[in-house]
């Protein structure tokens, strides 16, 4: 009886950690900024997107890895456009580093949000404007981005294309505040998980214990 209530009893508590344990997610951070024309702006960054199998396009030959519609909430207000909470899509180009664009070297590599969506990966140079920031997270880690703040600390600046002269507008970010996004309870779905997982393991553990007492008395009594 005792081994039959200690096997039951590690059978609870693997039933325990299977419902307790959850499965860990990259976290979305939040970006807010401001340029030298007055433009200012905000998105949200879904780090555990996936990315595309098709390379992200540049000028002069660059290829990146590109993330569809990781961007979401851009909110962008600018004399040139206004966007308000739309979705689209980020870019990170592991060969360009900051020393290449005139920075001190190892500050990172460049990383864009591109509009509108499915441009970065369209042949062409179809993208209306990218918002570029540094991304200083481990590259050997990528395609998966980092979820660390301080991994996109550096803003780089606004590249607005004239849609129909194609001509080129540089605004520098002069602000730039990148915060991890408090996860939303919820509703206690997880506590009330475990709590049915425990009741159920209680229950099957004093079902046990019955069979085995009813048992053990038949072969007193029949004895």
């Amino acid at each position: 009886m005792k081994r039959l209530s200690m096997t039951v009893a590690g059978a609870a508590f693997t039933a325990l950690l299977t419902v307790a344990v959850a499965p860990v997610q990259a976290a979305p951070l939040e970006f807010n900024f401001s340029t030298e024309r007055g433009a200012t702006g905000s998105f949200t960054l879904e780090t555990d997107t996936p990315p595309s199998s098709e390379p992200a396009l540049l000028r002069m030959g660059f290829t990146g890895i590109s993330y569809p519609n990781a961007v979401s909430n851009f909110s962008f207000s600018a004399p040139y456009i206004n966007l308000s909470s739309v979705t689209t899509d980020f870019n990170v180009v592991p060969s360009f580093t900051s020393d290449f664009i005139g920075l001190p070297a190892n500050l990172g590599v460049v990383s864009a949000v591109s509009y509108p969506p499915g441009c970065i990966t369209a042949p062409g140079l179809t993208c209306l404007f990218d918002i570029a920031v540094l991304y200083s997270g481990n590259l050997s880690e990528l395609p998966e981005l980092s979820d660390k703040p301080n991994s996109y600390s550096i803003g780089l600046g606004v590249d607005f294309y004239d849609p129909t002269t194609r001509e080129r507008l540089r605004d520098d970010i002069t602000n730039l505040q990148v915060v991890l996004r408090q996860p939303i309870p919820e509703s206690g779905s997880s506590l009330s998980l475990l709590a049915f997982g425990i009741a159920s393991v209680g229950l099957l553990l004093k079902r046990n214990l019955d069979r085995t007492g009813k048992a053990t008395q038949a072969l007193i009594h029949g004895s």
